[in-house]
This record gives structure tokens, sequence and C-alpha cells, in this order.
């Protein structure tokens, strides 16, 4: 919903749904219902990598998550190329990029931040540049080996 009085949008999750994730497991992907605390951390994890994250707010009575996020002017849908090159420059690596399904290694908290749904219809190309307004991001602790690359 449109709040014209703060340009914001204002987004309530549905009932008892909280997002997804995916995981590669031998090879294929499988999605998996996201916590109401795994929704709160992808939050966070959206404001490192992009600046841009919803804010939350709060919970209903009926334990809806309430957030809200500052209107992108621009144009909606660009190049599937440009936002391909927007997730190289932020420094994330395309998992199965027919996916849509990226990830970026955050060495300092052992965590492989995991972007999915990165299409050209979650982003919006605006002035100051490509913001993702509805992808979907998640966490797991990068790989033992993997630690110390990067």
């Amino acid at each position: 919903m449109f709040d014209e009085q703060t340009s914001e949008v204002v987004k309530i999750t549905l009932p008892g749904t909280y997002g997804d994730y995916y995981e590669i497991i031998e090879g294929r992907i499988y999605q998996f219902d996201s916590t109401p605390k795994e929704y709160l951390l992808r939050m966070g994890w959206w404001e490192k990598l992009f600046s841009a994250a919803p804010d939350p707010l709060g919970v209903t009575d009926k334990g809806r998550i309430v957030s809200r996020q500052r209107f992108i002017q621009g144009d909606p849908d660009p190049p599937q190329e440009e936002v391909d090159q927007f997730l190289l420059d932020a420094g994330a690596v395309a998992v199965r990029q027919s996916c849509w399904l990226w990830k970026k290694a955050d060495h300092e908290s052992g965590i492989e931040i995991w972007i999915g749904d990165a299409r050209l219809d979650n982003f919006v190309l605006a002035r100051d540049g490509m913001v993702p307004i509805d992808i979907r991001i998640w966490g797991v602790p990068i790989p033992a080996g993997e630690e110390q690359a990067g």
C-alpha cells in the first residue's frame, strides 16, 4: 500500500508467511519457508548490501510483520543485463543466473548472503542507479575451506 504523505510503500506479510529461501541440494534447487526471525534478518543483509531495504515497523496482533520502504522513482523492469551487472558490481557471483540466484560472501560475519528472485521486475533503475525493491535474501554459513577466499 502506498502512503502518499510519506512517499513510502507499506508492506505487510501474509498471515503465517515470511518469505522463502532456496538451497541447492545434490544439484537441484529446493524452496523453504522463512521464519519471522529470518525475515527480519534478511532486511539487515539487504540494507548492508544495497542500502534500500524495507524498514521493519512492528507486528500486527495476527503476527504479520509490517515494514516500510521508500518509494523508488525510476524505470521499472530495467534490462536484465543491467540488473546482472549491478549484482556483479556489488560483489555478488551468479550461482544459477538463469534462475536469478546469486550470492556474496561476507567474510566479516562468516555468512554467504544469497540473493534470489534477482530478475528485472524486482528492480528499479533510479536516477542514482539500480535499486532492488522486492528480492529474496538470506544467509548461510560460508562453507568450510572457503572462509579465507575472496
